[in-house]
């Protein structure tokens, strides 16, 4: 297990070491790992977490026991249990998986969006039911108030498909044609849908509106509010558009809203206001595929670059704070109030940088926390065979499930301590 220090603070690569084959039978991997001390030390978070070729999107259940992993190559789509620490069954499919939407609380509802403008259903016996959309899904969100599965496709529509009727509503509309959806994000607190475009608007709607009113509600322009930000070359054919929202996340509470652009900019907000609070520049410029918010700690992890997770604060104290107003890390180690302002809106406070290209991330959770809001697990999809895996101390706890891993750090902390002559 590797150890990377950012600003003091301390991220364990979980996934460090070789790799051993799936055709190593159990008597040769043992025989291996009596031979070679860097096999014997890794640690296998979750037996065979990993894809034959590369992994592209994770999800975890609402019932914070399973986590889906799309991968290739061929096609497939992976289920581990967290209980048993180790993959539960695989599921070949047709074509590659661009979004996977849990519809109930475990695996047994669950959406496939793929490549072949195809929505699959899988149940707890396997397939069950697909679906063709009319254009290409970039994204997909499930809003539960009105059993909706919400299609955000290349064109002006947001599709929408009433899984209770088993039929099409009619579909969400822009007030342009010649816009094209990129990504979309339910908030948790308020039936309130936002879809992010390629002209650099984030568009709104009430979940709670008649078919009659199929028009955005409100329009957020984040392009402007960003121009003159980033380090996107738009003479690229890359960054051929960098104001293009690629990603959108709510918080938990419903007051705060982040939108990440092609030019690897990220812009927070106010719910309440249509002025930017922070923006975030990723030095690199490439698109931000992933925003997660963490009211455990109060920030908000983000990236951009293919090799870089960035953690940052958008408030100045999170959720974890005891009665004394004196905050704690895993290992006891208090910040007092005065300590925050330190602290403040946009400060990094730790950048995990990866092996391999990362797609997508997740905060890995437990029964009690499923949605990782106060979890310090990382896990993230790359190019690699094997997902990469960190735990961050100061951004929050080890979910139940892995809780060994707090006494495998504390004995790393307190052997540098003695190492350093601190104790």
């Amino acid at each position: 297990m590797n150890v990377q220090k950012r600003n003091d603070v301390s991220i364990y690569n979980l996934s460090s070491g070789p790799t051993i084959p799936e055709w190593l039978g159990d008597r040769a991997r043992r025989n291996l790992s009596k031979r070679d001390e860097a096999v014997r030390r890794r640690i296998e978070l979750i037996q065979d977490f990993q894809m034959p070729s590369s992994s592209s999107k994770v999800v975890q259940s609402a019932d914070g026991r399973y986590i889906m992993v799309a991968g290739t190559y061929h096609p497939r789509v992976r289920c581990y249990d967290v209980h048993e620490l180790s993959m539960k069954f695989e599921r070949y499919v047709d074509a590659e998986i661009m979004d996977i939407c849990m519809l109930g609380e475990d695996y047994g509802k669950m959406a496939l969006l793929m490549d072949n403008r195809t929505v699959a259903f899988h149940a707890h016996y396997g397939a069950h039911e697909s679906i063709r959309v009319p254009k290409f899904g970039r994204g997909m969100a499930y809003e539960s108030t009105t059993c909706e599965l919400l299609v955000a496709a290349s064109g002006s529509d947001v599709y929408r498909l009433n899984l209770e009727e088993g039929r099409f509503s009619e579909p969400w509309t822009a007030e342009s044609t010649d816009v094209a959806a990129s990504c979309i994000s339910v908030a948790q607190a308020q039936p309130l849908a936002a879809v992010g475009f390629d002209d650099g608007i984030v568009r709104f709607w009430d979940n709670r509106s008649p078919d009659s009113l199929l028009k955005p509600f409100l329009k957020l322009d984040v392009q402007s509010a960003t121009t003159g930000y980033g380090f996107a070359d738009e003479t690229d054919i890359y960054h051929s558009n960098p104001h293009e929202i690629t990603s959108i996340a709510h918080d938990t509470s419903g007051l705060y809203m982040a939108a990440g652009t092609a030019g690897g900019l990220v812009a927070l907000y106010d719910v309440r206001s249509s002025k930017p609070l922070h923006i975030k520049e990723h030095k690199h410029g490439v698109p931000i595929h992933t925003i997660k918010f963490h009211p455990g700690s109060g920030c908000v992890l983000s990236s951009s670059d293919e090799k870089l997770v960035k953690v940052w604060k958008y408030k100045s104290t999170g959720d974890l704070v005891n009665y004394s107003g004196v905050s704690a890390d895993r290992f006891g180690a208090l910040s007092t109030k005065s300590d925050e302002t330190n602290n403040g809106l946009g400060a990094v406070v730790a950048n995990v940088e990866g092996s391999g290209k990362f797609s997508n991330f997740i905060m890995a959770g437990d029964e009690k926390d499923p949605m990782g809001n106060s979890s310090g697990v990382l896990m993230c999809t790359t190019d690699n065979p094997k997902l990469e895996c960190y735990y961050i101390p100061k951004v929050g706890l080890a979910p139940k499930w892995c809780s060994f891993l707090e006494n495998i750090t504390e004995e790393l902390e307190e052997r540098d301590l003695k190492r350093d002559g601190g104790l």
